[in-house]
């Protein structure tokens, strides 16, 4: 704790201060009237760049977020950003999305999925496969990166293995970006990890990973992939980078992730930040963090050749 920088300590006495952590230690009801009112709010940010095309569409139902270059690219990236699969996007993460593509010269595709507040997580999926199928149609598979944040990191693993349930009447990306996937807790194991990482975690609180199943199925009977990524089929995918911070409660799932990948035959770069906190490569604001945006950055840059 000593060796971290002055403005990552005050940053951390400050996020406490201003409770969000808290928000996800209430129980069921209350979390989703909170997340319901938040949603009310959700703005999509009208953005510019002299380099970029920026576009919001309609996709059965929801917004999505076109982000494309003036100057053709054969590249392109799905970024599923988080949200506890309870909140759309923050205007400041469509922000870092634009940053993101600009500097890494791939077109973007930000979308407003379903939320598991009036959805299960199986209809959050049956949304999200067309709009990856619909990617296909202008881009080849090997030329998508899949990158996710949080909840949207855990989506981007889980649509390989709603693909695979399908009979792969699609083809499989071959690379994802994962900042702190998770899954529910329901294995002891994990439990016990999630509740020690809770005393350190600034913004999770393991109780809503252990009360997550019943906010993702509504009550209904679910494939396993989709509430434990340790059940997932990855077979076809190629490689994941998987990042988490050493002090976030989501960590305790790192392992039996990706152990599970390797069993499938995929790569896996792991990435750890020590001392560092929930999705940090995307949020540089403290020295600490930067070095995870830049390996970010890096592992998106597109090569067209």
């Amino acid at each position: 704790m000593s060796n971290l920088s002055f403005k990552y300590r005050f940053l951390k006495g400050l996020i406490k201060l201003t409770g969000v952590k808290s928000f996800f230690s209430k129980d069921k009801a209350e979390i989703i009237s909170k997340a319901r009112k938040m949603m009310e709010k959700t703005k999509v940010p009208i953005l510019s760049h002299s380099e970029i095309n920026y576009e919001v569409k309609d996709f059965c139902g929801e917004k999505v977020v076109y982000i494309s270059h003036k100057k053709p690219t054969k590249k392109a990236c799905l970024f599923l950003i988080g949200g506890g699969m309870l909140a759309h996007p923050h205007p400041g993460s469509v922000k870092t999305a634009l940053k993101i593509a600009v500097e890494s010269g791939r077109n973007m595709l930000v979308p407003y999925y379903p939320l598991c507040i009036n959805y299960t997580i199986a209809e959050v999926y049956d949304w999200l496969y067309p709009l990856y199928k619909s990617m296909l149609e202008t881009y080849k598979a090997e030329d998508i990166l899949v990158t996710g944040s949080s909840s949207g990191a855990t989506l981007a693993l889980g649509l390989v293995s709603y693909i695979n349930a399908l009979g792969n009447k699609a083809e499989l990306p071959k690379r994802i970006y994962a900042s702190s996937p998770g899954q529910c807790f329901t294995d002891k194991e994990t439990v016990r990890k999630g509740r020690i990482l809770n005393e350190k975690d600034i913004i999770l609180h393991v109780s809503y990973m252990e009360i997550a199943e019943s906010i993702l199925t509504h009550g209904k009977n679910m494939p396993e992939y989709m509430l434990y990524l340790e059940k997932g089929d990855y077979h076809g995918l190629e490689e994941v980078y998987l990042s988490y911070g050493s002090d976030e409660v989501l960590y305790a799932a790192y392992d039996v992730i990706k152990n599970r990948l390797k069993e499938h035959g995929v790569r896996v770069i792991s990435e750890i930040g020590e001392n560092l906190f929930h999705c940090y490569p995307f949020f540089p604001v403290v020295r600490e963090a930067k070095p995870g945006w830049e390996n970010m950055l890096k592992y998106h840059k597109a090569d067209d050749g």
